[in-house]
């Protein structure tokens, strides 16, 4: 079987994807060992049989609902390629906003400190470092698994200014002030029938699920959060598409001024912020 006819095989084979072209290009890239144009100009070229049972088997792997960047152990986020695995949240593009309204309110600051709880992969910080690497930024999780996996990312991408610390959120911080809080946190109510989706069912419950409603993280992120932040300093968190008058409602009920939501790419209220008075 040439190359052409496996990627044809596999796109028609990924039944359960919402993108089976993009997923069947990805694996067999992963499997070969090769980037985008090795591919397109070998086509006609005839395929290892070892290399399509492989494949074979990675697109069963993908039909039972396994994301794809489980299967290739890689994510790009911010450009950026990234280390993942089971033990941590595959990334998503609608995170970026969150990196974006970060990067917005950190120009009010000449060295940024800023503070990210639950880093998973590493994405968030390693985004903020490239942006700002004269910031100084501590990225903690509770999970040690996602800690050794977040280490791997940032040594990838030498983010020297980025310092990573095991915490329940905010244990092990007091007495310490940043002037900006982030953090993408579990925000999916604990019966949702989203959970039932092929591909979450893989993913880790503790970064998906917070309480009946979702919002329980979000509740004590916010309820904590002003005795941690500078005078002035933001908390920047992102929920979900139907979330926004929620957590808005949280954050002015802690007194946080200049409250308002930033929409992601599909034009949805992505991220909420607000400022913790002067």
């Amino acid at each position: 079987m040439k190359i052409r006819e496996l990627l044809h095989w596999s796109s028609r084979s990924l039944v359960n994807s919402s993108s089976p072209d993009i997923d069947a290009w990805a694996l067999l890239k992963f499997v070969l060992q090769v980037d985008d144009a090795w591919l397109i100009a070998n086509e006609q070229t005839p395929i290892d049989p070892q290399h399509e049972a492989r494949i074979r088997k990675l697109v069963d792997f993908r039909n039972s609902g396994v994301p794809v960047a489980y299967l290739t152990n890689s994510r790009q986020f911010w450009s950026k390629d990234l280390h993942v695995n089971s033990r941590v949240l595959v990334p998503r593009p609608e995170t970026e906003t969150l990196v974006e309204a970060v990067l917005n309110t950190a120009r009010s600051f000449l060295s940024p400190t800023i503070l990210e709880l639950g880093t998973g992969s590493g994405a968030i910080a390693i985004a903020l470092s490239t942006e700002i690497p004269h910031a100084e930024i501590t990225a903690t999780d509770l999970s040690r698994d996602a800690l050794a996996i977040a280490k791997i990312n940032l040594g990838r991408h030498n983010c020297a200014n980025v310092k990573l610390m095991e915490a329940d959120w905010f244990s092990g911080l007091e007495g310490r002030k940043f002037h900006l809080i982030c953090s993408n946190p579990p925000y999916i109510a604990r019966n949702d029938p989203h959970l039932e989706a092929p591909e979450l069912q893989h993913e880790p419950e503790s970064a998906l699920v917070s309480g009946e409603d979702g919002l329980d993280a979000i509740r004590q992120i916010v309820s904590e959060s002003s005795g941690y932040l500078h005078p002035g300093g933001w908390l920047v968190l992102e929920h979900a598409y139907d979330q926004a008058m929620q957590v808005q409602s949280i954050m002015n009920n802690a007194r946080f001024v200049d409250v308002h939501s930033e929409k992601d790419l599909m034009d949805h209220d992505r991220v909420s912020l607000g400022r913790r008075p002067e």
